[in-house]
C-alpha cells in the first residue's frame, strides 16, 4: 500500500513511531526510576513494532559498559537481548550518516548526533531527556 506521503507501508505492521535513546533504552531494560513518568507510560503502553533503537545504541552501551560507566544487573545478552526481540534496530543509512554532522548540536557527542539524525530521518519522536536535542529543535521529543 502507498501512504499518502508517497511511501510504501504494510497496514499489517503499524509503523514505527518512537526511537529511543541510549538512556531510555537502558532504563527501560533495568526498569530505573530514573525514566520519566511519561516515558515510562509511552514505552509501556505503545505496541513494540512502534519502538526503535539505533544500532550505535548498541555500540554506546558496550562501550559504556566496557569502560565501566556503565553496570547492568547482568550480562549484556541477559539484560537486553529480550527487548531486542521486540524492539526494530535501526542501522545507519546514507541519509542519516550525512544528516548527523549537520546538526546543530552544542556539543560533538557522535552518538547523540548518529540518534537524533536517526529520528530526523525516520520522523520518528525521540524519548530522551537529553535537553541539548530537545532545544536544538531538531526533532520531536518526549520525557
Amino acid at each position: 500500500m502507498v501512504a499518502a506521503d508517497g511511501s510504501r507501508r504494510c497496514d499489517r505492521v503499524p509503523r514505527l513511531k518512537y526511537l529511543l535513546d541510549t538512556h531510555a533504552f537502558v532504563w527501560a531494560a533495568a526498569e530505573d526510576d530514573r525514566l520519566s513518568a511519561k516515558a515510562a507510560r509511552v514505552i509501556a503502553t505503545t505496541a513494540w513494532e512502534q519502538l526503535a533503537i539505533s544500532d550505535v545504541t548498541l555500540q554506546e552501551i558496550g562501550l559504556l559498559v566496557h569502560s565501566r560507566r556503565l553496570r547492568l544487573a547482568g550480562s549484556p545478552g541477559t539484560v537486553l537481548r529480550p527487548l531486542l526481540e521486540f524492539l526494530t534496530v535501526l542501522p545507519i543509512t546514507l541519509d542519516i550518516a550525512f544528516t548527523a554532522p549537520s546538526l546543530p548540536l552544542a556539543h560533538g557527542d557522535q552518538f547523540d548526533r548518529i540518534i537524533a539524525a536517526t529520528a530526523k530521518v525516520h520522523r520518528l519522536v525521540l524519548v530522551s531527556k537529553d535537553a541539548n536535542i530537545a532545544e536544538a529543535g531538531i526533532v520531536e521529543t518526549l520525557w
